[in-house]
C-alpha cells in the first residue's frame, strides 16, 4: 500500500507564520519526545515530493521510526490542533465554536449573568454577519436561560426568534437549491425555455421575502440564479447586471468580502468574462486591477486565494491582448508572469494550465513558435500527473497542430495522426473533430472544389453547433473558428 501523503500535503500548505507557531505550540504541549516530532516535521517539510523511504533512512537508528505510521498520525493531529489554536480568533467559525463552548461552561457552572452577557454579545455579531445557523444555537442557549428563570415573556420571545431564524434559513436553502439546479442542468446541456420559466416561477415563490426574514444569502442566490437564467438565454447585459448587483451587495456589507473572499473574486471573474462576451474590452483592465488589489484593500491574507487571483487575472489579461491583437503587450505581460509561476506548484489548480494555454496563444500571435510549443508541452507533459479538463487537453493538441501548420513544420502529419487518435476516443467533443478536419484540409497543398465545399460545410456546422456560453464555466480560449475563417480568406476560399 502506498504511504499516505496527507501529512506532507498538510505541512506544505502551511505558511511560515503557521510553521513558526506550530513549533512553539508543540514545545508547550509535548513532553519528552518533542524533538522527535519537530525533527520529523522539518524532514518532511524539506521534501518537495513526499518520499517515505528517504524519511526512514534519515532517521535510521531512532526508535520512533519503527512506528512511523502512528507517529505521522499523531503529528498530523498535533498540527491540526496547533492550526486550530493559531486561527482561534481569526475566522468566524473557529471563534464561535469557542464562544459556544464558553457559553456551555458558564451555564453548567451556574454563572448565568456572565452567560447572558456572552450570549448577548454573540447574538449581536451573528446577526451582523448573518450567521443564522450559529445564531440558532446561541438563541437556543438563551431559551434555556429563560426556562431556568421561569421568564414566560422572554421564553415566548425566544421561541418566535427561533422560528424567524429557521424561516430565514429555509428561504436561503430554497434559493440556493434553485440556483444550483439551474447551474447543474446548464452543465448537462438540458436547459430549455420551459425549464427556465419553471425556475423563474420557483424563484418568485421565495423572493423577495418579507423584510424581517430577508438576508444577504437570499439576495445573493436570487441574483446568481437570475444571472444563470439570463446567461442561458444569451441576455448577457442583464446577466452582467445580476453580477453587478452581487458586487454592490458585497461592497455594502464589507465583512462578507473579508469572510468570503473566494466568492467575491469568482463574482468579479464572472463580470470580466461577461465583458469579453459583450466585447466591452475597455472595461476589462479596470476590473482586473480591482481584483488584483482587493485582498490588500480588505487586508485579506490568504496565499491560496492570492495565487488563484494571480492565475485568473493573468489569464484574462492575456485573453484581452489576444482579442485586441496586441501581442507585443501580451509578451511583455508574460515576462512579468513567468517569475511568479515558479512559485506555484503544478498541482495547485487547473487554472494554471489555462494560463499556459493563453501564453501559447500569445506567442502564436507573435509568431514565436518555439515559445508557443514550450508552453503547450507544459500542458501535454503533465496530463497524467495533474487533473486537466479534457477540453483543454484536446484544445492544446489542436493549437499545437496549428503552430506546426503556421511554421510549415514537417512534423505536422505525425502530429495530425496523433491528435486524430486522441479525439477519436472523445466522442462528446464533436466541434473539436470538425476543427481537426478543417485544419487538415487547410494544410492540403491543393484544394479542389470538392475540398473547398467540404471546408465551407465544416465552418457552417461549427457555427450551428457552437455551445451555449455559460458564464460560470467560460474559459478564455483560442477562437479556432475565427482562425479557420482567416486562413480561408488567406487562401481565397469564399
Amino acid at each position: 500500500m502506498k504511504p499516505s501523503e496527507d501529512l506532507h500535503q498538510l505541512i506544505q500548505s502551511m505558511s511560515m507564520s503557521e510553521k513558526r507557531y506550530f513549533k512553539i505550540y508543540s514545545s508547550r504541549h509535548i513532553i519528552g519526545h518533542n524533538n522527535n516530532y519537530i525533527h520529523l516535521f522539518d524532514a518532511i517539510d524539506k521534501q518537495k515530493e513526499y518520499d517515505e523511504e528517504k524519511v526512514k533512512k534519515y532517521f535510521a537508528g531512532e526508535k520512533f521510526i519503527k512506528h512511523l505510521p502512528s507517529e505521522k498520525h499523531y503529528l498530523y493531529n498535533l498540527i491540526l490542533d496547533g492550526l486550530n489554536a493559531f486561527h482561534k480568533d481569526r475566522t468566524f467559525l473557529t471563534r464561535y465554536s469557542n464562544i459556544l463552548i464558553n457559553i456551555e461552561i458558564l451555564f453548567n457552572k451556574g454563572l448565568f449573568e456572565q452567560c447572558k452577557r456572552l450570549i448577548t454579545k454573540a447574538k449581536k455579531e451573528a446577526y451582523l454577519l448573518e450567521k443564522f445557523s450559529i445564531l440558532y444555537l446561541v438563541v437556543r442557549w438563551e431559551t434555556l436561560i429563560f426556562i431556568k428563570d421561569e421568564d414566560v415573556k422572554g421564553l415566548y420571545k425566544s421561541f418566535d426568534e427561533e422560528l424567524r431564524i429557521l424561516e430565514v434559513i429555509r428561504i436561503q436553502s430554497a434559493l440556493t437549491r434553485i440556483a444550483f439546479n439551474i447551474q447543474i442542468e446548464i452543465y448537462k446541456g438540458r436547459v430549455n425555455n420551459a425549464f427556465l420559466k419553471n425556475q423563474e416561477v420557483e424563484l418568485k415563490k421565495h423572493y423577495p421575502p418579507k423584510k424581517e426574514v430577508n438576508s444577504f444569502w437570499a439576495q445573493y442566490y436570487y441574483h446568481s440564479a437570475m444571472g444563470l437564467i439570463f446567461s442561458a438565454r444569451k441576455k448577457y447585459l442583464q446577466c452582467f447586471n445580476c453580477y453587478k448587483d452581487i458586487n454592490i451587495l458585497m461592497q455594502n456589507s464589507k465583512q462578507f468580502i473579508v469572510d468570503l473572499p473566494h466568492i467575491y473574486h469568482t463574482n468579479n471573474n464572472n463580470m470580466v468574462n461577461l465583458m469579453f462576451v459583450l466585447e466591452n474590452y475597455d472595461k476589462v483592465l479596470p476590473l482586473l486591477q480591482h481584483q488584483r488589489i482587493f485582498t490588500d484593500i480588505y487586508r485579506i491574507k490568504n496565499q491560496a486565494l492570492s495565487q488563484k487571483v494571480f492565475l485568473n487575472t493573468s489569464e484574462s489579461e492575456l485573453y484581452l491582448y489576444y482579442k485586441t491583437e496586441e501581442y507585443e503587450k501580451g509578451v511583455s505581460a508574460i515576462k512579468k508572469i513567468e517569475p511568479e509561476l515558479k512559485k506555484i506548484k503544478l498541482n495547485f489548480s487547473p487554472s494554471l494550465f489555462d494560463l499556459f494555454f493563453m501564453m501559447s496563444v500569445i506567442f502564436l500571435g507573435e509568431q514565436d513558435f518555439k515559445s508557443a510549443i514550450k508552453w503547450l508541452n507544459k500542458i501535454l507533459n503533465n496530463e497524467k500527473e495533474v487533473n486537466i479538463r479534457k477540453e483543454l487537453q484536446i484544445n492544446a493538441r489542436l493549437l499545437y497542430l496549428i503552430v506546426l501548420f503556421e511554421k510549415e513544420d514537417l512534423f505536422f502529419e505525425n502530429q495530425y495522426q496523433s491528435v486524430k487518435r486522441f479525439i477519436a476516443n472523445q466522442k462528446e467533443f464533436k466541434n473539436q473533430t470538425l476543427i481537426l478536419e478543417a485544419i487538415k484540409l487547410l494544410a492540403e497543398q491543393r484544394l479542389n472544389d470538392v475540398k473547398k465545399g467540404k471546408l465551407k460545410q465544416l465552418v457552417k456546422h461549427l457555427e450551428n453547433d457552437s455551445a451555449e456560453v455559460v458564464v460560470e464555466s467560460l474559459n478564455p480560449q483560442f477562437d479556432f473558428q475565427q482562425w479557420i475563417e482567416g486562413m480561408m480568406i488567406h487562401k481565397k476560399i469564399k
